[in-house]
């Protein structure tokens, strides 16, 4: 059940992830989002995923922790670059869990591959952005462009705004404030890519889905979890009381039972017409 950080080359480039768990076939990938890493997001509830029965990944997005960043970075580059870094690993099938901006990749992902993802869980994200066509405008100022989104990222990271997001003061800590802005450049670059790219046609996943949301996060309201839930048909919206932008590290306890409960209730689906079929392999027996 230890957890270990490892390093992959994906088409030449560092993947550094975190791993915990046995290869048994019951893999979930966790996506963290614009603040931190994938250590600063998911490290304390990896080993408590692993003890349900779970393979748990982890990895650090381009340009996040000691990820190397992509020479291009485009959504459709991102989804191919985490598609290729499952197939290194092997996976035939995973559940795909994102927090904030990393349930609009988890998002966008199992909608491009609803036989690889039998089942998504977005916290706090997923929404797909309206970009203003005046940011468009921008884009033709690279210098006032990266200014703005400069000072996009460096509000969303302060201390101030963090309050807004994180309803549990254990938290959010001196530390925990540090990395989140240490994060500010690589966010940046995420945010550049939403903005100025192109964002694939398919949007919705095809499969299950759980939306856990913090009820009391003042940055993404639980009005814009209904929103996710709404484009989305036939998903899940269950909030998560005293509790902010990351239910994973505010109640851990509860995250860790809603994501084992929904994915244990998965099944095949009936209709072989439909994506998605295999989910996961039951739990093991004796």
């Amino acid at each position: 059940m230890a957890l270990e950080q490892k390093t992959v080359l994906i088409d030449g480039l560092a993947v550094s992830y975190l791993e915990a768990g046995e290869d048994n076939g019951r893999t979930v990938v966790l996506i963290h989002g614009g603040i931190g890493d994938a250590r600063l997001h998911w490290e304390p509830v990896m080993q408590l995923l692993a003890m349900e029965d779970f393979r748990v990944l982890a990895p650090d997005l381009p340009g996040f922790g000691q990820s190397q960043p992509l020479p291009v970075m485009r959504t459709d580059t991102l989804l191919h670059w985490l598609k290729s870094f499952l197939d290194r690993l092997g996976v035939q099938q995973t559940a795909v869990i994102g927090n904030s901006l990393g349930g609009l990749v988890a998002r966008l992902f199992a909608a491009a591959n609803p036989q690889l993802v039998p089942a998504v869980i977005l916290l706090n994200g997923g929404g797909v952005p309206e970009i203003p066509p005046a940011l468009r405008v921008l884009e033709r100022i690279p210098i006032l462009f990266n200014f703005l989104l400069n000072q996009f990222v460096g509000s969303v990271t302060s201390p101030d705004n963090l309050r807004r997001m994180i309803h549990a003061p254990d938290v959010l800590t001196d530390d925990f404030i540090a990395r989140s802005r240490a994060a500010r450049g690589s966010f940046t670059r995420l945010m550049r890519m939403l903005v100025s790219g192109t964002l694939p046609e398919a949007r919705t996943p095809l499969v299950p889905t759980l939306i856990l949301w913090g009820a009391n996060d003042n940055f993404t309201p639980l009005a814009d979890g209904e929103a996710v839930r709404d484009s989305i048909p036939g998903s899940t919206l269950t909030p998560v009381t005293d509790c902010g932008n990351m239910p994973q590290l505010e109640t851990p306890d509860v995250f860790v039972w809603q994501v084992s409960n929904f994915l244990q209730k998965l099944t095949r689906p009936q209709r072989s017409d439909l994506p998605g079929a295999g989910i996961l392999p039951d739990l093991p027996t004796g």
